[in-house]
């Protein structure tokens, strides 16, 4: 089942699907989430400075650095 993209972002990385978005977590601190299509990647990062909106290349940086520390 296929992630519903209701208020998320979307971004193809390397012929993959991937959703994004920013929220609040539990303690009220706002993070980057990113989600694979298939659900098999699914990323909480912080932000690396509130006051700038994040933009699909600080994406893909999270997910260049999410693949090279896999291996």
């Amino acid at each position: 089942m296929a992630v519903s993209a209701g208020n998320k972002r979307k971004l193809v990385y390397k012929e993959r699907v991937f959703y994004w978005y920013v929220r609040k977590n539990r303690e009220g601190i706002l993070r980057l989430y990113i989600i694979s299509d298939d659900k098999k990647v699914h990323l909480e990062r912080p932000l690396f400075d509130t006051e700038v909106p994040v933009t699909p290349a600080d994406v893909v940086k999270q997910l260049e650095e999410y693949e090279s520390g896999k291996g």
